[in-house]
C-alpha cells in the first residue's frame, strides 16, 4: 500500500529532531525554533475529494481503508521533494462526528463531513451512558482504526489523530443547552466533564496501544502519539478565560498529564484563551488558525507572545511577506508558518526563500 516513509520524505530524521528540538525548547522556555509548511493543493485533496457517503462502515472498512490511504499515498507522493516541516501521516478522515460518537449515539454523514446528534435531554445524563467501550461506534471506530494502521505500517507512516477536549466532547453529546448548564448548573456541569476526560483518557489509551501493536517496531510511526495528546478547544471561543479556568482547564490538565505532552487547537475567535491554554503544563504547541473576521495571529506577533511565550503556534499567513516582515519577532518565539500556495513547485520556491531568511 504504502512505499517506505523515507520515500514521501527523504530527509524524515532531519525533520522529526526539528520538531522534536522546537517542543523540547517549548517545555523549557527557549524559543528560536521557526519551521515552514507550505501547503499545496495536493495536500488537502483527500479531505475535499473524499467521499463519506460510499461507506457504511460496517461491512466495507476494509474498502475505506484501501480508498483512503490510496489518496494518502497519492497525496505525499505528489509533494515528496517539498523540503518543508510536513511529516506524512495516516489518519481517520470521518468528518467531526466520530469525535463524539465513540462514548453514544450516531454519526450522520455528508460527502465531505459528518455530525453528531446530542444525546443528553439533562447534564447529569451521562450516568445512563453505555460503559467506556461498548457504544455501538466505538467498535466499529477501533475496526476502522486497525485497518488503517496494517496499511500504515507498510510503510512505517505515521498514525495520528485528533480528539475533543472535554468541554468540546461534553457539548457534541449535551448540545447548546450546555451554554446554559454553566449558569443553571454548573456543578453537574462538572461532573458531565469529568465524565467526558474518563472517556477521552480510556479511548486514546485503547487507538494508542492498537497503534503500538502495528507502529511500536517503526522508527517514526508513533511519533505523534507516544507521549502526546492532540485536543481542540472550539467551544471554549464561546466562554470567558475565567469560565475556561473555572470549568474547563482542570481536565484538559489532568488528560495532558496523563500523556505527557499536550498539542492544543483553537481558533483567532478565540484569542482570550491563549494564555490558559498555553500556560497549562506540559503543552508545547498550539495550531492557532485565523478565522474570518478576525485579527490574524501573524499581524501582531509581539502579542501574541505575550500570551503564548515559547509554545511552538501553528499559524497561517497569505503571502511570504507576511513572514519576511515579522521575521525578526518569529524568531523570539517557536513557530511553524503554513502558507497555502498554488503548487508543489511554488512550494518548493517558498522552501528555499524561507531557508535564506532564517538559515
Amino acid at each position: 500500500m504504502f512505499k517506505p516513509l523515507e520515500h514521501y520524505k527523504p530527509n524524515v530524521n532531519q525533520t522529526v529532531d526539528e520538531m522534536q528540538r522546537t517542543y523540547d525548547d517549548a517545555l523549557m522556555g527557549k524559543g528560536g525554533n521557526v519551521t515552514f509548511r507550505a501547503l499545496p493543493p495536493e495536500d488537502t485533496t483527500v479531505f475535499e475529494r473524499f467521499d463519506l457517503t460510499k461507506y457504511n462502515f460496517v461491512d466495507d472498512i476494509e474498502a475505506y481503508a484501501d480508498d483512503l490511504c490510496q489518496m494518502f499515498a497519492e497525496s505525499f507522493e505528489a509533494r515528496k521533494d517539498v523540503d518543508d516541516n510536513m511529516i506524512p501521516a495516516v489518519t481517520p478522515v470521518l468528518g467531526i462526528g466520530d469525535f463524539s460518537a465513540f462514548v453514544a449515539g450516531d454519526i450522520q454523514f455528508k460527502k465531505d463531513t459528518s455530525w453528531s446528534t446530542p444525546v443528553l435531554k439533562s447534564v447529569d445524563g451521562w450516568a445512563t451512558l453505555p460503559p467506556f467501550g461498548e457504544s455501538v461506534w466505538y467498535n466499529r471506530l477501533m475496526a476502522i482504526t486497525e485497518a488503517l494502521l496494517k496499511r500504515a505500517k507498510t510503510g512505517g507512516i505515521p498514525f495520528t489523530r485528533g480528539y475533543f477536549s472535554p468541554l468540546d466532547l461534553a457539548a457534541a453529546l449535551r448540545g447548546d443547552a450546555i451554554y446554559t448548564d454553566f449558569f443553571d448548573n454548573p456543578e453537574g456541569l462538572k461532573g458531565l466533564l469529568e465524565y467526558c476526560m474518563k472517556a477521552t483518557i480510556h479511548y486514546a489509551e485503547d487507538v494508542n496501544a492498537l497503534a503500538r501493536k502495528y507502529l511500536g517496531d517503526t522508527r517514526h510511526g508513533m511519533w505523534f502519539l507516544e507521549g502526546n495528546i492532540n485536543m481542540g478547544e472550539d467551544i471554549a471561543c464561546n466562554i470567558s478565560k475565567d469560565m475556561y479556568r473555572t470549568f474547563c482547564r482542570p481536565y484538559t490538565q489532568t488528560i495532558i498529564n496523563h500523556f505527557g505532552r499536550g498539542h492544543m487547537h483553537t481558533h483567532s475567535s478565540g484569542m482570550q484563551l491563549l494564555d490558559p491554554i498555553c500556560s497549562m503544563n506540559g503543552v508545547v504547541s498550539l495550531w492557532l488558525p485565523t478565522d474570518p473576521n478576525t485579527v490574524r495571529p501573524i499581524d501582531d506577533v509581539e502579542a501574541l507572545l505575550d500570551d503564548v511565550r515559547t509554545v511552538n503556534q501553528a499559524i497561517d499567513c497569505d503571502s511570504f511577506d507576511d513572514i519576511e516582515r515579522n521575521a525578526n519577532m518569529l524568531k523570539k518565539g517557536n513557530f511553524s508558518i503554513t502558507l497555502p500556495v498554488g503548487s508543489v513547485t511554488e512550494a518548493k520556491r517558498h522552501v528555499e526563500r524561507f531557508k535564506r531568511v532564517f538559515r
